[in-house]
């Protein structure tokens, strides 16, 4: 299948209107995360790619580990790869589609997967975020005084 007829057949399979791809990329904001489906020709594939968030200060330490860890041989991210985007600097996960081989059902499984993989990095990232934060506060400071001043950003 092409491109633009994945496209055209995902949409119109799951009653989306205004996708259509014609420039190489398409936008979905899927359980508040920003997904693109981006067209390689050269590979005749699409990549579809979501964002989790800016890396921590620290962003070669435990998320960076954790990150490289579940890339081996792609066992903790279902078969998609954890980045960091060159533009915009915000980690993402992404995954390739074959257009050969995908239909407009398998393209919405993988990217429900993708979005459930993302989800569980940014907790991650979150978490981590927040136990730099922690360990930056001056003793005697309470989790709710954490709370009440932003240092959770959920």
């Amino acid at each position: 299948m092409e491109f633009m007829e994945l496209i055209a057949a995902f949409a119109a399979k799951h009653g989306i209107e205004g996708l259509d791809g014609a420039d190489g990329v398409a936008e979905l904001n899927v359980d508040g995360f920003r997904v693109e489906l981006l067209h390689d020709m050269h590979a005749n594939s699409m990549f579809v790619c979501a964002e989790i968030g800016h890396p921590p200060p620290d962003a070669n330490g435990a998320l960076g580990a954790l990150m490289l860890k579940a890339n081996f041989l792609l066992r903790g991210t279902e078969g998609a790869t954890l980045c960091q985007n060159p533009e915009t600097g915000a980690y993402a996960i992404v995954r390739p589609f074959p257009l050969a081989l995908t239909d407009a059902v398998s393209l919405a499984a993988g990217i429900e997967s993708l979005v459930n993989q993302a989800e569980n990095w940014r907790k991650s990232l979150n978490g981590i975020r927040a136990a730099e934060n922690a360990a930056a506060l001056p003793d005697g400071d309470s989790h709710h005084d954490m709370i009440s001043s932003g240092y959770f950003h959920v």
